[in-house]
């Protein structure tokens, strides 16, 4: 595929960048690395000031980036990441100290890509990544935590030598994309590896393909539940690793991933400080997951959107909506797992609010519908505002509401707030 312009493109706004990203290259996934690898060896990048961390997994990428950002900010480093998707604002994507960059910076960094892609075709998320890695390059800060897009191996953020290489947790997932079983996924996401590299592994039962490459590339590897463990108490969890055990607060995430975690920073060899944990643990709240917006009736929002993380999202709603009538909004891409991820959390759920996804991949209220025959839907919605504003109609102070699905689940929503 050529480019579209025989000239580089010059845009003076972050959305004509995107709505040109879009045009260039139509296919949202187009899987292979080495159109990224020709682009991002023009670019030149400087990374020597910077400790590159690549954080991939099913579940628990995002959360987990998070995590280790504000661990390392609070134990006094610099530190810059690239996150995907967005919830409101594409720029939301790389920050630096937890800290957008501006406008005018997105917009020299979509330019600098362009002009080294020359002919080369690159997909939105590929020219974004680029782009991310010219404004972090440029940033310089003390570590660079990248959050891996789709399977790790053929990834956009592949390209960088990291320092560690994270896998959070290994379940079904894109398998359209990555395959239809662990073994092949689990190959899959291993593929950020590296020779003789620190690797970190979340995932208590891991798949032998991930064992077997952290084998045959000779990593200094540790294993959630061999190299570091952790155990839950009633109002607290224990953390145990190669130089620690840490009595700690309980985060509003998965413990496996932030357990998975505080191993990360063990590998980079910084000295864990309870108290400063503790701190940031108490504290730790990530947009879209688990987040509340509000109280009587209690509204919150999730991004759950396969199996593992929507396993996860049902107990949270045992535990917390015990006894209350629970409304869902609910709305999910078409190629995901949706039956399983319903036949898990439609114990909890009491009504069910369906909603069109109005995105390529989107599935719509109908298709949904039949696989919900046993339960009670309260009606079929041309979007997410539209089904969450009946939800809240028909709520009362003895209800909650949750809406989960898909990012752009959260995207719709808290974008009508």
């Amino acid at each position: 595929m050529q480019s579209m312009a025989s000239e580089p493109a010059k845009f003076k706004s972050v959305d004509e960048w995107l709505d040109y990203l879009t045009a260039i290259h139509p296919a949202e996934i187009d899987m292979g690395l080495t159109r990224t690898q020709q682009v991002f060896e023009s670019l030149n990048l400087d990374f020597s000031n910077s400790r590159i961390v690549l954080i991939g997994g099913t579940n628990g990428k995002g959360t987990s980036c998070q995590l280790l950002r504000q661990i390392l900010q609070k134990h006094g480093y610099s530190v810059g990441c690239y996150n995907s998707p967005h919830i409101h604002d594409y720029k939301e994507r790389v920050t630096v100290n937890g800290e957008w960059l501006s406008s005018q910076d997105h917009c020299q960094a979509f330019q600098q890509v362009e002009t080294a892609r020359r002919d080369i075709s690159l997909t939105y998320f590929e020219f974004g990544t680029l782009a991310a890695l010219v404004l972090l390059a440029q940033q310089r800060p003390d570590f660079i935590l990248l959050e891996v897009g789709l399977g790790g191996r053929l990834d956009a953020t592949n390209v960088v030598q990291p320092e560690v290489s994270v896998i959070t947790t290994v379940a079904l997932d894109h398998q359209d994309w990555l395959g239809n079983d662990r073994e092949k996924i689990g190959f899959e996401k291993a593929g950020i590896y590296r020779q003789n590299q620190k690797v970190v592994c979340g995932d208590a039962n891991p798949p032998e393909s991930v064992k077997n490459a952290a084998q045959q590339l000779a990593c200094d590897a540790v294993w959630q539940g061999i190299s570091f463990k952790y155990s839950e108490h009633a109002e607290c969890w224990s953390w145990f690793g190669n130089k620690n055990l840490l009595s700690l607060s309980k985060p509003n995430m998965p413990l496996q991933n932030a357990s998975t975690v505080l191993a990360v920073v063990e590998q980079l060899g910084i000295d864990l400080i309870e108290e400063q944990l503790n701190q940031v643990l108490a504290e730790f709240q990530m947009p879209g997951r688990w987040q509340k917006l509000q109280s009587c009736p209690d509204v919150y929002v999730d991004v759950a959107h396969n199996p593992e993380a929507v396993k996860f999202l049902s107990h949270k709603l045992e535990r917390e909506f015990a006894g209350k009538t629970t409304l869902a909004v609910f709305g999910m891409l078409k190629d995901k797992d949706i039956e399983e991820c319903l036949d898990i959390i439609k114990p909890q759920i009491d009504v069910w609010y369906l909603a069109d996804i109005n995105q390529p991949r989107g599935a719509k209220a109908a298709e949904l519908y039949p696989l919900l025959a046993d339960c009670e839907v309260a009606g079929q919605y041309a979007n997410i505002e539209s089904a969450y504003q009946a939800a809240l109609n028909d709520a009362t102070e003895q209800t909650c509401v949750i809406a989960f699905g898909s990012f752009w689940v959260i995207t719709d929503l808290m974008g009508s707030e």
